[in-house]
């Protein structure tokens, strides 16, 4: 996004406005607390695709009954450090908060954590859930299933999810490594949000329904075609290892027969599914050394030897943690579009949006 062409807000009015309309659209004011940091959240990192954009559907589904407006998970099975429980179609960041925090509290006194969880919701940004775990100096790991995005490997037809994934592992000097990516060369929302912008696409992100390369967004994703894997039969690969660690594991819903959130629904139950690790250092060197030891791997990888006409090596996470830095000093630029998509929903909800310019 060109910064320059966008409103700015700052964090803290951004989440009381996403608090604000979560809660007129039903949602309990500690869940609308918890999903509004979140959304919020994804813009202060820079990951717009998954942040604020996002919440006029969001309110909608709600709206339509498509998700529960309150939290509802039942424990299925608890054993010692494993746990599953089944979300009724609740809201994917309350439920993916609340079975994040499940897992690091049985990873402090288990050593590890291991909680999957059945018929939730999109979730949006997945590395924030795992980095709640390296706050507390445990490793943090995180996988899902998703609606229809790719086609498998030398097939034509969308029936498998981007799945992504993310890992956060805790550093002392350093901003803690946060690995989170999908299974896709980009995400559902990058073509999204190119297409609200009016921007084509690059070559290699996606292709339309009859299975040929594609610049225009739209036919990228909404209009039938399927994103392209990530390093073609290795991201395939990635994206079934997900689909069994959370659809299969739990006897949720398969990713084909998951609908998107553009789609309507009325079953009320989206059915995505997460599985959610946390292991705590303490169990092997200590938390204190483990962190001295990532302050020392990640100093010798930013002091290796750089490519030409490369200033700085950056390590994952660390563009995300600067961009929080910046914006939380500077405000969060929304696109035009996005700006405008906020305002139309506030005036049915009778709140404003106080962009600093």
């Amino acid at each position: 996004m060109v910064e320059g062409v966008s409103k700015r807000i700052r964090f803290d009015d951004l989440k009381l406005f996403c608090r604000q309309a979560y809660m007129k659209a039903g949602v309990p004011e500690r869940e609308a607390c918890i999903v509004a940091d979140l959304l919020a959240r994804a813009d202060l990192r820079g990951v717009e695709t998954h942040g604020v954009t996002r919440l006029p559907i969001y309110i909608q589904r709600l709206q339509k009954g498509y998700v529960r407006a309150e939290c509802k998970i039942t424990s299925i099975k608890d054993k010692g450090p494993v746990g599953f429980a089944e979300a009724h179609g609740s809201m994917g960041h309350v439920v993916a908060y609340k079975a994040m925090h499940q897992a690091i509290e049985k990873a402090e006194e288990h050593g590890i954590g291991c909680v999957s969880v059945k018929d939730s919701g999109h979730f949006g940004v997945a590395g924030v859930f795992p980095e709640m775990a390296a706050e507390r100096g445990i490793i943090g790991y995180i996988c899902t299933n998703s609606a229809p995005m790719m086609a498998p490997f030398g097939g034509r037809e969308r029936i498998i999810g981007n799945n992504p994934l993310s890992y956060a592992f805790p550093a002392g000097t350093y901003p803690p490594v946060v690995v989170d990516f999908s299974c896709s060369v980009v995400s559902s929302g990058k073509l999204i949000l190119a297409r609200k912008k009016g921007e084509k696409i690059p070559i290699g992100w996606a292709f339309d329904k009859d299975g040929l390369p594609t610049q225009d967004p739209y036919e990228g994703y909404e209009g039938g075609g399927s994103l392209t894997p990530v390093g073609a039969h290795k991201g395939y690969g990635l994206t079934m290892a997900h689909e069994i660690l959370t659809a299969v594991l739990t006897g949720g819903k398969w990713t084909r027969n998951i609908k998107s959130l553009y789609e309507e629904d009325k079953s009320g139950i989206q059915g995505t599914c997460h599985s959610f690790m946390a292991l705590d250092p303490d169990c092997f060197i200590g938390r204190e050394e483990f962190k001295q030891n990532m302050d020392r791997y990640i100093k010798s990888i930013k002091e290796s030897g750089k490519a030409k006409n490369v200033e700085e090596i950056l390590i994952p996470g660390e563009p995300e943690f600067r961009t929080e830095s910046k914006r939380l000093k500077e405000g969060i630029p929304l696109s035009l579009n996005t700006a405008e998509e906020l305002t139309t929903l506030g005036k049915s909800f009778d709140l404003s949006l106080p962009f600093i310019e």
